[in-house]
């Protein structure tokens, strides 16, 4: 097997280049490696992102089921404002979740396509778009009953 030109952190430092706004075209020709590689590279890198943003949807999926079930059993032994309890810790983790999927998706997303790579049509994270209407209806609700108290 032939040794490779480049070691994994020369190739992380080339895209993070690229990522970072460096032309592609001036980056092969500086460096001595054609487009065809460089894409590789970028779909190479890209594939295990995804890899690790479904991995790490998977898990929320298993942890909101966790949270489900202990609320209703909560609710069944003990009272239902027991079970309210969980409504919190289930919301620190949607914010701690959206935090993380940032994090991990802004290794491979160009800063100034991130919310269309969130958003848009590719967006296919499903437990990243849950955690913002759970908050989003939250916060929503707790403002209406806000505004409710105060009007009254």
């Amino acid at each position: 097997m032939a040794q490779a030109r480049f070691t994994e952190e020369q190739i992380a430092a080339f895209l993070q280049q690229t990522k970072s706004g460096t032309p592609e075209k001036e980056l092969c020709e500086t460096h001595g490696f054609s487009m065809s590689t460089l894409r590789r590279w970028q779909e190479r890198h890209a594939q295990h992102i995804r890899s690790e943003l479904k991995k790490m949807e998977t898990t929320a999926s298993f942890v909101f089921l966790g949270f489900l079930v202990a609320s209703v059993m909560l609710a069944l032994i003990f009272s239902k404002a027991v079970a309210i309890w969980t409504i919190p810790l289930f919301l620190f983790y949607c914010v701690s979740y959206i935090c993380r999927y940032r994090a991990l998706s802004a290794k491979h997303i160009k800063k100034e396509n991130t919310f269309l790579a969130r958003s848009g049509v590719g967006a296919s994270n499903a437990f990243y778009l849950f955690c913002w209407t759970i908050l989003l209806l939250v916060f929503g609700s707790l403002g209406y009953g806000l505004i409710q108290l105060v009007f009254k």
